[in-house]
């Protein structure tokens, strides 16, 4: 089943960090006047018992003053004289931030002198070139037909490894007829031109350091009366060989299957529209349900590796700031997790923020709590839990300790690199309510609605964090338990690391219906793109729609305004900067919670961000282009081979409306492997057939258990663009040799909606086991989930108990 946009957060968690939304300072923090190091007078029981009540306040709960702001002008050195604050004198000054004066961030070079960087959210003189000690392209690997345009982009570290950003990028230059272009940049495209095997062909030079990345480029010749097929994997640019490529009739008869080869290439004769598969057990299934072979002969799948197969991450060892002033009870928090390539929807169960485990917290009595193993609780002074984040496979180099031959870890899915990121925060143990629980709280919500309200959290990543995957327990039974893997790499994030310094607010487009209800949650998270590492979260905002359920979020507590929500986040940092930002915007449902017989019903949006804004009210909020999409919660499917419903043997129906230009149909089984199905709107409107996979290969479309039940099922819509929003793309555009690519979905996809309608099961009640004997006048009771059993019109179907009876019982 597909992840629930709710991540497993224990509710005291978001309550500890609901406090920071109070805090100015610590408890052991004691204030002098800036200046001249005297202490401020005190106590104090208002703010005229302070030396100037426009400048400071009295913080009654520690009775004495601090200081404070009304506007950015307060904390300047021509507003406070005698009462400056040292820590305002920097070329970025000082904003007020929650009445505080902060010191400001910069989020871009733009923001600093002419001379002047901006790293790590400050401005300071640019990296020399000497310090480059390595690289990496990314993608490294690429296999295509001549005339495809790729993008390549450099990282870049010291000789200790940690990250580096040029100012002014790399030096780009192709070394092979077989691709052109180059220039200077952090980034460049260059594209396929002459035909060749494997071999380094674009080099990026930054000061000593030189990278390249490898490229293969097929033969513009394709014979004719057939279709040639590359299967690569998706998140490391390989060719696949020995993957199965079939062609099948548009009913879903198979017509022809080929194997690929060593470079991933298969022709197989096809003609006319057909249905066109790429089979491979190590990874998940692709079919593009009306492929029309006459417009496209040479085409390209992107398939990605099976989630379970493998487990592995990273352990996490947050770095404990250095305590200042007079110790005082305090109980850090963190969260930390792997970035996401692809889509979102691409990630397996408990990928985002890990697996549920029980911690033990010493604060107020010892108490064992469930968190998700991507958090971690602890007290100042004491040493900070490892907490875990599972990753997916991807690539790494000789670096990584344990392996010997990087390529074949590569080849083989046993090792990967993304960029491990953190959200951080401190509360005093005497304001911590852990005894406030509130069951069925969202917890993800209230985090959301809270962090907008504090300058006092921070973020924190580790960019090139490698780590090994091993075989998942448990696979060879049936029952996968990724949970249990111990992770062998760590990585350190500091605990402060950069502040989450800008505040602003998101427009949410009208919220889409299902079952005729709005969808009651809205998240919006602020991420930077990270290319051959996916989507790092840096901040977070979000709100409710249940007063009233209607069109618009609820009004936001900072803003104020209905249909609008505030949020907060850091500046790219820790070698991100320079890179993309971009907003998801999010909308769900709890309707599941309340009906059983209820899928998961989830939209997103997406809005990029030329760069970030101090806006504290929200004056001016980000204003997504799209709206969100239709949940499309009319899709039906036909598991079964013979007619039913109106519907033909494996056949799936859906009205899709515009501007959706893409539809994904996903079946998982119990192992977690899927098959992907892909159709344009129209096509699904007319109905589209599965095919029956070859012989030796397994259906996906079931379950995959002994009752030969049906796999979880979720339906997918999403509106895909080119650079030109008016470029849309649909399937055979995205697989076309010379099209953007499957692999390049995430990065195109702007607006998307599904639902995720699992599975239909059965729980008994009464008897509390399936066989066992009723006595007479007993009744029988069972949970149906995932299906509304009914007559009606907008029933799935009925639900039939079978009780044998025994002849020798009755008298």
């Amino acid at each position: 089943m597909s992840p629930s946009p709710r991540p497993l957060l224990l509710t005291a968690l978001v309550c500890a960090l609901g406090t920071l939304a109070g805090c100015g300072m610590n408890a052991d923090e004691i204030p002098g006047i800036p200046g001249d190091n005297k202490p401020l007078p005190g106590p104090c029981a208002v703010d005229q018992d302070c030396p100037n009540p426009s400048l400071f306040i009295c913080n009654t709960a520690l009775s004495r003053c601090e200081p404070a702001c009304r506007t950015r002008e307060d904390c300047e050195e021509g507003k406070r004289q005698q009462y400056a604050l040292p820590m305002c004198d920097n070329p970025l000054g000082c904003q007020c931030d929650m009445n505080r004066c902060v010191v400001g961030l910069c989020a871009a070079d733009a923001d600093c002198g002419v001379d002047e960087v901006c790293r790590d959210g400050a401005c300071g003189a640019p990296p020399a070139p000497a310090l480059a000690a390595s690289c990496q392209v990314t993608p490294e690997v690429v296999v295509g037909s001549p005339e495809l345009s790729v993008v390549f982009g450099v990282w870049v570290k010291d000789a200790s490894g940690r990250p580096v950003v040029p100012r002014d990028g790399a030096t780009w230059s192709s070394l092979s007829p077989m691709a052109t272009g180059g220039g200077t940049g952090v980034r460049a495209a260059f594209t396929l031109r002459v035909p060749g095997a494997e071999q380094d062909v674009v080099e990026a030079r930054v000061g000593s350091a030189v990278c390249r990345a490898r490229v293969m480029v097929l033969s513009p010749d394709v014979p004719d009366g057939g279709v040639r097929v590359l299967v690569f994997d998706e998140l490391t640019g390989r060719p696949l060989p020995l993957a199965s490529v079939a062609v099948s009739e548009v009913g879903g008869k198979m017509l022809s299957v080929a194997l690929t080869g060593l470079d991933g290439v298969a022709w197989v004769p096809a003609s006319g529209t057909v249905g066109l598969s790429a089979f491979h057990p190590d990874f998940g299934y692709l079919t593009l349900a009306r492929h029309d072979v006459d417009d496209h002969r040479d085409v390209r799948m992107a398939l990605r590796r099976n989630p379970q197969d493998f487990s592995g991450g990273v352990r996490v060892d947050f770095v404990e700031p250095r305590a200042a002033g007079v110790p005082a009870p305090m109980l850090r928090l963190g969260m930390t997790g792997l970035s996401v390539p692809g889509l979102f929807s691409e990630l397996a169960s408990g990928t985002l923020l890990g697996f549920e485990r029980e911690v033990e917290v010493s604060a107020g009595g010892t108490r064992r709590l469930p968190l998700p193993s991507g958090t971690a609780l602890w007290l100042e002074g004491g040493t900070p839990p490892p907490a875990s984040a599972p990753g997916v496979a991807g690539i790494c180099d000789g670096a990584l300790a344990g392996v010997l031959n990087p390529e074949e870890a590569i080849l083989s899915g046993t090792c990967g690199t993304r960029a491990a990121w953190g959200l951080t925060g401190s509360v005093p143990v005497a304001e911590l309510p852990l005894n406030a629980l509130e069951p069925g709280a969202d917890p993800l919500l209230m985090l959301g609605r809270l962090l907008p309200l504090s300058p006092r959290f921070y973020s924190s990543v580790a960019r090139d964090a490698a780590f090994r995957l091993v075989p998942t327990p448990g696979l060879s039974t049936g029952e996968p338990r990724p949970d249990t893997v111990a992770y062998s790499e760590s990585v350190s994030l500091d605990f402060e690391g950069v502040r989450l310094a800008f505040p602003f607010a998101v427009r949410v487009p009208e919220l889409p219906r299902y079952r005729g209800t709005y969808l009651d949650r809205a998240y919006v998270v602020s991420t930077v793109v990270a290319p051959g590492r996916g989507l790092v979260p840096l901040g977070l905002g979000a709100a409710a729609n249940v007063a009233p359920a209607d069109p618009n979020t609820d009004a936001d507590v900072r803003v104020g305004r209905s249909g609008v929500v505030a949020l907060r986040m850091a500046p790219a940092h820790h070698g991100l900067e320079g890179q993309p930002y971009r907003l998801l915007v999010g909308a769900t449902s709890r309707a599941a919670l309340d009906d059983a017989s209820a899928g998961t019903a989830t939209g997103f949006v997406v809005a990029d961000l030329p760069g970030l804004t101090f806006d504290p009210l929200g004056e001016h909020p980000v204003e997504p282009t799209v709206d969100f999409l239709p949940i499309p919660e009319d899709a039906r499917y036909n598991f079964d081979g013979a007619e039913a419903h109106g519907l033909q043997g494996r056949e799936l129906r859906a009205a899709v409306d515009e501007p959706a230009t893409l539809v994904r149909v996903v079946f998982t089984d119990r192992l977690g492997r899927r098959w992907t199905v892909l159709a344009s709107p129209d096509e699904l409107e007319e109905g589209i057939r599965v095919p029956r996979p070859p012989a030796g290969i397994e259906d996906r479309t079931y379950f995959g258990d002994h009752l030969g039940s049906r796999a979880l099922l979720r339906v997918e819509v999403l509106q895909v663009t080119g650079r030109d929003a008016r470029d849309t793309l649909g399937p055979s555009r995205l697989v076309a040799a010379d099209g953007p690519g499957l692999d390049h979905v995430g990065d195109l996809t702007r607006a998307a909606s599904s639902l995720d309608v699992g599975r239909p099961e059965v729980t008994w009640l009464y008897p509390e086991l399936e066989g066992q004997r009723l006595s007479r006048g007993s009744a029988v009771r069972v949970r149906v989930t995932g299906f509304r059993p009914g007559a009606s019109a907008g029933a799935d179907g009925r639900v039939r108990v079978m009780v044998p009876v025994s002849c020798t019982h009755l008298t």
